[in-house]
């Protein structure tokens, strides 16, 4: 198959995928609205969170398969040497953004007149941030070897796939970091 064509077709079930888990995540987010009708800074806060979830790892998915295209990392499930330092990369990276975005809710919440305890909104989203980190993490290394393994570039996949599946686990797990938090 010439390369051109190899591109489209894994790009093209890449979106497909997208566009399936985008209205997951949609009938997800609307199950929230009663958190979010007590919290209504939060509503201000999931799209920044949902964001950083997909930002932070595509790229990450991005480094971990542009290191097994060039040879430092071979294509096996070991968190080791460079692995592990983008996995702590991106773990940090995730949880500075969930303060960050604790912190705006807050803030979003006082502008619009509720006082809500930053200490339980900083709580909401560290935690969440947490909980997403592992999956999300876990599911792009895993998802970058399996995909290289099997002759499939990470590059035309990864990143629709992992924003996708970021804005599910990212709504998943403010939801139970919510429940754990008694909104």
């Amino acid at each position: 198959m010439s390369e051109v064509k190899k591109i489209v077709k894994e790009s093209t079930v890449a979106e497909l995928l997208s566009v399936s888990g985008g209205i997951i995540a949609g009938i997800i987010l609307s199950s929230m609205t009663g958190i979010l009708e007590r919290v209504p800074g939060m509503l201000a806060a999931i799209p920044a969170f949902l964001n950083m979830r997909g930002a932070i790892f595509s790229s990450f998915g991005a480094r971990i398969s542009t290191r097994l295209h060039i040879g430092e990392l071979e294509p096996n499930y070991k968190l080791k040497g460079l692995a592990l330092e983008e996995v702590l990369a991106s773990f940090t990276l995730g949880i500075s953004q969930s303060i960050l975005i604790g912190i705006f809710a807050y803030l979003a919440s006082l502008c619009m007149g509720v006082s809500p305890s930053l200490p339980y909104l900083l709580g909401i989203f560290v935690f969440a941030g947490f909980l997403s980190n592992v999956i999300m993490i876990t599911v792009t290394f895993f998802s970058d070897i399996w995909l290289y393994k099997r002759g499939i570039d990470p590059d035309n996949v990864i990143g629709p796939y992992i924003t996708t599946i970021g804005d599910t686990i990212g709504l998943l797990t403010i939801i139970t970091s919510v429940k754990v938090w008694g909104i």
